[in-house]
C-alpha cells in the first residue's frame, strides 16, 4: 500500500498515523500526493487530521525529547528524494530506544534523517543572513527567495521578533507559498506562481540605488575573491540578492 498525503508535516504524520494502525508491513511508501507513487502498486490518500499528527509528537516528545521532534521537522523539510520511508523508520527506531535513541549513529536511518536535518538548518542559517526585504508602496516588507529546502516556515519565527510592527511577507518562489505577518500573527499562504513585478515605494528605489553604488565602490578589484564569495553568499542566491542585480 502506498500511502500520499497533501505535501504537509502534519498531512506525512497523519498518513503514518494510519500505515501503522494498519500495519507497518503492508506499508510500500508514504509520498506527497503529488509525488513519485508507484503505478502498480494500491494507493490511499490520507487526509490531514491534526488530532492524529499531534498524537504523534506529543508521544514522540515524552518518550524521546524534543531534540527528536526537531531532527524529523527539519530532516522533512530538506525536501531530500524518497523520504518518506527513512523517516518512518526513523521513527519506529525512536519509539524503540526511546530517551537513548539520539546515541544510536550507527544505524542508518537515524544517520540519514540527521543529515537532511542538518541540510535544512544549515540552509536557513545561511539565508537568515542573506535576506532582503523590499519595501511596497503599500508599505509591506517583501522578501523573495528560492531556496533549496524548505526553510521559509523556520525563519518566520526570527523575522516575527526582528519586525515586530511591520507587516511583511516571505516569499519562496519555488514551491508557490509564503509566510504573511500582519502585525500581530505570521500565516502560511498561497502565493500564485505568476506576479506581476512589485511595485517598491520610493524610498526603497534610491536605498537601493544607494547600496549598490556603494556596493561596488567598496570594492577592491585587486583583492576580487571569487571563491571566497561564493563560500559566504552561494551563487544559487545571487537572483535574490539586491546587489547582485
Amino acid at each position: 500500500m502506498i500511502y500520499t498525503y497533501d505535501g504537509s508535516f502534519f498531512g506525512y504524520l497523519s498518513a503514518v498515523f494510519d500505515g501503522w494502525h494498519d500495519g507497518l508491513a503492508q506499508i510500500e511508501d508514504i509520498c506527497p500526493r503529488e509525488g513519485e507513487g508507484s503505478l502498480f502498486g494500491e494507493t490511499r490518500f490520507v487526509p490531514t487530521d491534526n488530532g492524529k499528527a499531534q498524537r504523534i509528537l506529543d508521544a514522540l516528545l515524552e518518550k524521546c525529547g524534543p531534540k527528536t521532534c526537531h531532527y524529523l521537522y527539519y530532516a522533512f523539510l530538506s525536501d531530500a528524494a524518497g523520504t518518506g520511508l527513512p523517516l518512518l523508520q526513523y521513527l519506529r527506531l525512536a519509539f524503540y530506544y526511546k530517551k537513548e535513541f539520539l546515541y544510536h549513529l550507527s544505524d542508518e536511518p537515524i544517520w540519514t534523517v540527521r543529515q537532511w536535518a542538518r541540510r535544512t538548518g544549515n540552509e536557513r542559517h545561511k539565508l537568515l543572513g542573506l535576506a532582503r526585504f523590499q519595501e511596497l508602496s503599500d508599505g509591506l516588507l517583501y522578501c523573495r527567495l528560492r531556496p533549496t529546502c524548505c526553510v521559509v516556515p523556520v525563519m518566520a519565527p526570527h523575522f516575527v521578533r526582528r519586525f515586530p510592527a511591520e507587516r511583511w511577507v516571505i516569499h519562496d518562489a519555488g514551491r508557490h507559498f509564503g509566510v504573511y505577518y500582519d502585525t500581530e500573527e505570521a500565516v502560511l499562504v498561497t502565493i500564485p506562481q505568476v506576479l506581476p513585478q512589485p511595485q517598491l515605494s520610493g524610498e526603497e528605489k534610491a536605498i537601493e540605488k544607494a547600496w549598490r553604488d556603494y556596493y561596488r565602490t567598496i570594492a577592491i578589484p585587486a583583492r576580487r575573491n571569487e571563491a571566497l564569495r561564493r563560500s559566504y553568499m552561494p551563487k544559487k542566491y545571487w537572483p535574490s540578492l539586491i546587489e547582485m542585480k
